[in-house]
């Protein structure tokens, strides 16, 4: 059985609730994305479910970096 995450939640509930803040509604469903995906590897270790979690923390980290940069060029 594959965790997945609670996408209602992530569509619907303010971006200041629960222990972490997010920026964008964006932001925190890649988190969720990243935080399935490991759990998923963790119950069942095989390289399909290791790459969707590596694929998951790329995603995010993309995003971020996306984000670093467009804040940059806004400041300049």
């Amino acid at each position: 059985m594959m965790v997945e995450p609670n996408w209602d939640y992530f569509i619907n509930e303010p971006l200041d609730s629960g222990t972490i803040r997010f920026e964008t509604k964006t932001e925190r469903a890649l988190y969720a994305h990243v935080i399935a995906g490991e759990a998923n590897w963790m119950e069942q270790q095989t390289l399909e479910r290791l790459k969707t979690w590596r694929l998951a923390k790329h995603d995010l980290e993309a995003f971020l970096d996306g984000r670093r940069v467009a804040r940059a060029k806004a400041s300049l």
